[in-house]
């Protein structure tokens, strides 16, 4: 019989996803080891050649808050945020496991058995572990993984047609480059949400454009005040084109869903996307992507150099609207794999190659409960404590299978890191946890989930409500009270909750992180332009109830009118169309602010005409200037002077566009042509 090694804490795959939790480790003296084939996904892309992309995360949301601290002190005043490369990624993590190589232990987990008090783990080699605490971190099995490194896209793809049946992030990176290459895209799908990924401000105060990634732009904090309002700023410009797309047939006729209806996911799948008790529902799955415009103002000045290290137009909006892809409806297509076609309300259409993705599925080797007389576990998001110990296992905790569907994974995975240490580290901690588990699951599904059934997406979370979750658990949440002042008030409502945000004072605490929140809040003016976004929202709102108010009908009509406005985003589309300036023009800001000033002088204005006129003058002026502010925002989208948030259409039928992508095109041609 093979004698086990004894270990605190042994950590199974793991990887970069645990470098945080290794941290804590040592830092505690808690002896450690990983095993690992030390494959990583990342690796096994590498070696294919196919680390020619960017991530669609921020940097600082995909990288460790330590990680970028260092940064910060070796960069200085240049650090920046944006979008990390797949080779620069890759990088850190390659330097952490050269870091820790003498705590790795190469090999491959076969199974798990979990007693009270220890777990033997065994390799497939015969090697037995005796562990105290058991880390799975193994990652995800996945399909795309596959498809990404053996399908290499190049020259010989011009004129193909190629068939997809999976949409997300991987199978948008495949689109881009077959697109790019010219081939035509056939996508089979039950629609998507598409969120552009890096928006392009414009200020006085800026010289050019001020470039800002998405998820610096979600405010998580701010849906304290009003999770209302928070869900009608999150509302504007993408999801009213999903879920209330009758609506914008009437009010938003450029938006991606009526321009392209099979790009509507079903009903049932997005209907409780606001429903949960929580701002934003968990179980959602979105696309992010370089929007055209924006990539040519990011890119154009320098393009071979950032083609060359993976800067990819991969703009699906675009793409669909220039006849590149053509969408097929899953539930109604029909594909003749032998035939090589695809066939859909009497139309049919032959393609050359397919490519097929599938769900996400965990790579937990078998865990087998002695508790539960040698049952296997089963990971399921929502029998899960913060998607990360189990009430069914001792001691065995599980990080980097709650994912988020905005933001890095990173910022969960810290999280994540920091709650499984301190499980492992604080035993009175960890009792108390486990002491009503089942309670504090069931309190975080009622919240987090709209009384739906269970799907396979239910382990994607909004990162930020996720690591807020996790802070409040660790009690390292930073209090309203923390920051006073004018300047503390918007670090606290606009700041994101990027996992560093938590890592300024407390138990956790980096040094140098106030540093870096400092130089954050400079590079983005202190979150004023995302201030003065989120301000106009209940002021817009306010004067379209208002009107409703002061219309002189009866009240028991102006009772139904209110809650039919609140039920269609009829403010959230007329924000978002306003959206952002589309360059620095002194007209545009002229215009922006004969818009804006009104309506947030309206309150005070409207009250004193009320007192001094009567409500029949205050409907007046209240409408009147309703149908000015629509009038105008209309007028300012026609001369192309307001970009939509997100899936800006009107973008991605510009010639000038148009004409950038062909010459991205022969730039591709010539960065990846052999020589």
């Amino acid at each position: 019989m093979v004698e086990a090694r004894e270990i605190d804490v042994l950590i199974v795959g793991g990887g970069f996803s645990t470098m945080p939790l290794i941290r804590e480790l040592e830092a505690s003296g808690i002896d450690w080891l990983m095993v690992s084939p030390m494959t990583p996904i990342w690796q096994q892309l590498e070696a294919a050649d196919a680390l020619d992309f960017d991530l669609v995360s921020s940097l600082q949301s995909s990288v460790y808050s330590f990680e970028l601290v260092e940064m910060l002190k070796e960069q200085g005043d240049t650090f920046t945020d944006g979008f990390p490369t797949a080779r620069e990624f890759y990088d850190i993590h390659k330097k952490y496991a050269a870091r820790h190589a003498d705590n790795i232990h190469h090999g491959r987990v076969e199974s798990i058995d979990n007693h009270a008090d220890h777990s033997i783990v065994h390799l497939e080699n015969g090697e037995q572990f005796r562990a105290r605490h058991v880390v799975v971190a193994t990652a995800f099995r996945r399909l795309m993984n596959a498809n990404l490194k053996q399908i290499k896209v190049d020259a010989s793809y011009a004129g193909k047609s190629v068939a997809i049946t999976s949409t997300g992030d991987s199978s948008n990176l495949l689109i881009a480059k077959l697109v790019a290459y010219g081939a035509k895209v056939h996508l089979v799908t039950n629609g998507f949400i598409m969120l552009d990924k890096m928006f392009a401000t414009f200020s006085p105060l800026d010289d050019g454009p001020r470039f800002v990634p998405l998820d610096q732009l979600e405010c998580h904090n701010f849906s304290e005040i009003s999770k209302w309002s928070y869900r009608a700023f999150i509302d504007g410009g993408y999801i009213h084109g999903l879920i209330h797309h009758g609506f914008a047939r009437l009010f938003d006729r450029n938006s991606l869903g009526v321009r392209h209806p099979k790009s509507i996911r079903p009903y049932k799948d997005i209907r409780t996307f606001f429903k949960a008790k929580a701002p934003v529902e968990n179980g959602h799955i979105a696309i992010k992507y370089w929007p055209i415009d924006v990539y040519k103002l990011y890119c154009e000045e320098t393009l071979e150099q950032k083609i060359s290290a993976g800067y990819l137009i991969n703009d699906l909006p675009f793409f669909l609207e220039q006849g590149h892809v053509k969408l097929w409806d899953k539930s109604a297509a029909t594909i003749d794999r032998e035939a090589m076609t695809i066939s859909e309300g009497g139309e049919t259409t032959s393609f050359d190659l397919i490519i097929d993705g599938d769900q996400e599925e965990p790579a937990i080797p078998e865990i087998r409960m002695h508790s539960c007389e040698g049952d296997s576990f089963a990971y399921r998001p929502r029998e899960q404590f913060l998607g990360v110990a189990s009430p069914q296992l001792d001691n065995i905790y599980t990080i980097g299978f709650t994912r988020p569907f905005t933001g890095g994974l990173n910022n969960i995975s810290e999280m994540q890191c920091l709650l499984v240490h301190r499980m492992i580290n604080d035993p009175a901690f960890r009792t108390d946890i486990r002491a009503n588990i089942d309670q504090r699951i069931a309190d975080y599904n009622a919240t987090y989930y709209a009384n739906r059934p269970e799907k396979k997406t239910d382990h994607l979370v909004w990162y930020g409500t996720f690591t807020d979750e996790v802070a409040r658990v660790l009690g390292i949440r930073p209090k309203r009270s923390d920051t006073p002042g004018f300047m503390g008030l918007m670090k606290y409502y606009m700041f994101p909750n990027n996992v560093f945000r938590f890592r300024e004072k407390g138990r956790y605490a980096v040094e140098g992180v106030d540093e870096l929140i400092a130089h954050t809040a400079k590079q983005y003016h202190d979150y004023k332009v995302l201030a003065l976004l989120v301000i106009r929202y209940p002021f817009f709102e306010l004067l379209a109830l208002g009107t409703i108010l002061f219309a002189p009908v009866p009240w028991w009509v102006k009772i139904p009118a209110a809650i039919i406005h609140n039920r269609l985003p009829f403010t959230s589309i007329l924000v978002g169309k306003f959206g952002l300036p589309t360059r620095e023009d002194k007209a545009i800001f002229t215009y922006r602010k004969a818009i804006s000033f009104p309506v947030l002088a309206y309150p005070v204005v409207a009250a004193v005409v009320w007192a001094a006129a009567g409500m029949g003058a205050a409907f007046g002026f209240s409408s009147a200037l309703l149908a000015y502010v629509y009038a105008m925002i209309h007028l300012g989208t026609a001369k192309g002077w307001n970009r939509k948030f997100f899936c800006d259409m009107k973008s991605k039928r510009s010639p000038e566009m148009v004409g950038f992508f062909e010459r991205y095109r022969e730039v591709l041609g010539n960065v990846t042509r052999p020589r």
